[in-house]
């Protein structure tokens, strides 16, 4: 108890949660973990979460770090241990267009981190369905894919910097800006994707992108998976890599959708074993001005590969959005 009296008096009583307090942290969205804390803290800046951790040190209290807490594996549970939360580490620090980076705090939310860039007419493309709760400490810490990996790479790809709180309190400034640094180590990549095992990340330098101009969408059943890696092959050469995403849904995902989701229906009046979302971000002008026709290029182009795919007998169906915008 001592230690909870000594995290209350640095953290105020508000920002110290135990007992009931701790519920709405003791559970996931798969319904299978949960945690029973010893506490629940909540500090609002870097100096905090090191005094935090040097308290529970010296107490010999493990401490598991948490943020958007939208995760199905259970990485976000402790029992006995302390729950550290950055949800209260919110701030977009800094954001310089120009460079094309972000500084963001680890409470930092994924969406609201894309409104700020779309802003500026640039993105940032790590890109998924709990992107309105993922915190960026939490997508740092699990190294998120996301759907836009193939053009962009998963978080690690998209991280410059970081700063990072040690076991021991320690303050790890590694917050470089620059996209070539080849000084020495890049101790970074040791923090991401280790679910906070290794210290707890607070803050990060992050790549943004220019923000595409349009997008091609198609849903599409290809005859098996070696015609649908064919597929992207020629679409990455046809796009110049612009792929944005290619995610496969097997037969046994459209049974689970229906059943779960009656109202959205399948794309196909026949179900198949191998269907695939495929989306084309055009950032050039040449791709995505409107033609006299009023079609755009780069729909114009995923039509014509999925065309002659089609006529190869390797895609077996397809429909492609006619709305501009993002599918997923």
């Amino acid at each position: 108890m001592t230690l909870i009296a000594d995290l209350t008096t640095l953290l105020g009583a508000s920002q110290v949660l135990t007992g009931a307090d701790c519920a709405p942290y003791c559970g996931d969205w798969s319904g299978h973990y949960t945690a029973d804390p010893l506490a629940v803290v909540r500090p609002a800046d870097t100096a905090q979460v090191a005094a935090v951790l040097r308290l529970a040190s010296a107490h010999g209290v493990p401490v598991v770090p948490v943020s958007g807490r939208t995760g199905l594996v259970g990485g976000a549970m402790t029992t006995g241990g302390i729950m550290l939360s950055v949800e209260r580490l919110n701030r977009i620090r800094e954001i310089r267009p120009e460079a094309r980076v972000a500084v963001v705090e680890a409470g930092v939310i994924l969406s609201r981190l894309h409104d700020a860039a779309d802003d500026l007419g640039l993105a940032f493309p790590l890109w998924f369905g709990a992107r309105g709760s993922a915190m960026i400490g939490g997508v740092l810490a699990t190294n998120a894919g996301g759907s836009n990996v193939l053009r962009y790479g998963s978080t690690r790809a998209l991280c410059l910097g970081l700063e990072v709180v040690l076991a021991d309190g320690r303050v790890l400034n590694l917050m470089s800006a620059l996209h070539k640094d080849n000084s020495g180590y890049d101790l970074k990549d040791l923090f991401i994707g280790a679910e906070g095992t290794l210290g707890v990340i607070t803050a990060a330098v992050m790549k943004l992108v220019p923000r595409p101009r349009a997008y091609a969408t198609a849903t599409l059943a290809a005859r098996n998976l070696p015609d649908a890696l064919t597929l992207l092959n020629r679409l990455q050469e046809a796009t110049g890599g612009a792929v944005e995403a290619f995610e496969f849904m097997p037969d046994t995902y459209m049974r689970r959708l229906v059943e779960a989701r009656p109202d959205v229906g399948e794309p196909f009046a026949q179900r198949h074993a191998v269907n695939i979302l495929v989306e084309v971000g055009a950032t050039a002008p040449r791709d995505a001005d409107t033609l006299p026709d009023g079609s755009l290029p780069v729909v114009n182009l995923l039509e014509d590969v999925l065309a002659g795919m089609m006529e190869e007998g390797m895609v077996l169906d397809a429909q492609v959005a006619q709305k501009i915008g993002r599918a997923h």
